[in-house]
């Protein structure tokens, strides 16, 4: 897969805003979520977002999903041979404080078996989303946990070349936020000159190199989709449109369970700026949509046709991520005759590439395939400059 190299509009230099009507306190603490205990060993998970300067990134979303105890995600394509735990669901939320800081109430996960080669194995992990202040900066990524034997032989931790980028995704043991005859602690700090992700404590705070990007796993959390996610403006409104597609691999198969997310300007060519992304009130339009796909690898959104912004092609822009990948992707969505031929990253194409880009009209509303990889493969950008 080969990434197109972009300068990034100022639609990817913004973000989507979160606000507390957005996220309820309790719903970081993932051991309360249910009439009983969850079994396991209880820990907090701490730490702080920053950026490459070492400021905190305050206000932000970040999301958790993970297996339980015994190493099963609360997902119907997990069946493997372990146990469910009715007390626990693995998914919280939170937003970050004003010095950055995110803490969570969880249960110490399990390893767990998957079938990439002969008895293999995940070590114990939990997935972090992260949203920063650029749509560049949307990361997913894992943090472990120290001295685990099953590092050294994961293909996923392993793909991270780079040693000290590695440790960067591994948490320390923190005494200190423990809670007496309760709670064992980890901390995490999540840092990059866009986002960084979760790692250990931070000792001193200096300029810190970018956390990797890890896979959104096999069993993304079920609550990471929310009620009328994919509805930007409500179906049947006058200036509604449909934009859906079906998500394939390299061999054409569909590619369920991946997560598409989209960010937009208006149909006035205005960036949102109104909070409330995770909330549908049919009125207020924050420019922000989440998908999953299904089994046939088909999503959907409902949303407006975006307005001109000066002179360029309008576009929304588009994040995947799915199984398989070990991050996520980048592209965009050009809307059919709509200035393409100004556009300096559609001319930059050839013919056969550019229109990997271009939704088409059909009777459902606007089509976007996106061929993760081969012939026909959707073009995906890596930005150069405001990176990651």
């Amino acid at each position: 897969m080969e990434l197109q190299g972009v300068d990034p509009e100022t639609l990817e230099l913004s973000a989507p805003c979160f606000g507390n009507r957005d996220v309820h306190p309790l719903e970081s603490d993932l051991t309360i979520q249910h009439c009983g205990e969850p079994i396991g060993e209880r820990l907090v998970i701490t730490g702080r977002l920053l950026d490459g300067l070492g400021r905190p990134v305050r206000r932000q979303l970040i999301e958790i999903w993970q297996a339980n105890a015994s190493g099963r995600y609360a997902h119907k394509r997990d069946q493997h041979r372990a146990p469910l735990d009715p007390n626990f669901t693995g998914t919280g939320r939170c937003l970050t404080d004003d010095d950055g800081g995110y803490r969570f109430i969880t249960i110490r996960p399990g390893a767990y078996p998957w079938r990439n080669h002969q008895n293999a194995w995940r070590p114990a992990h939990i997935h972090f989303s992260v949203f920063g202040t650029a749509f560049t900066q949307r990361m997913i990524t894992q943090m472990y946990f120290p001295s685990d034997p099953l590092l050294a032989l994961d293909p996923i931790y392993q793909s991270v070349t780079d040693p000290k980028a590695r440790e960067r995704l591994v948490a320390r043991y923190d005494h200190d936020v423990s809670t007496p005859n309760q709670l064992s602690a980890t901390g995490g700090t999540l840092c990059s000159p866009a986002i960084t992700a979760p790692h250990g404590v931070l000792m001193t705070t200096i300029s810190l190199p970018e956390t990797p990007g890890q896979s959104a796993g096999p069993f993304f959390g079920h609550a990471l989709p929310f009620q009328r996610c994919n509805e930007l403006i409500p179906p049947g409104s006058s200036r509604s449109i449909r934009l859906h597609g079906v998500v394939t691999d390299g061999v054409g198969e569909p590619v369920p369970d991946a997560l598409i997310e989209i960010w937009q300007p208006d149909a006035d060519g205005m960036i949102p700026a109104a909070t409330g992304s995770l909330h549908r009130d049919g009125w207020t339009f924050t420019g922000w949509g989440r998908a999953s796909t299904d089994d046939a690898g088909h999503y959907s959104f409902t949303t407006v046709q975006p307005g001109l912004r000066n002179d360029s092609a309008p576009f929304i822009a588009m994040a995947v991520f799915a199984r398989g990948l070990l991050n996520h992707l980048f592209t965009r969505v050009y809307l059919p005759g709509e200035r393409l031929d100004d556009d300096k990253l559609l001319a930059s194409l050839p013919a056969d590439r550019r229109r990997t880009l271009v939704a088409v009209p059909d009777e459902h509303g606007l089509r976007f395939d996106i061929k993760l990889q081969g012939d026909g493969e959707t073009v995906f950008l890596r930005y150069s400059r405001h990176r990651r």
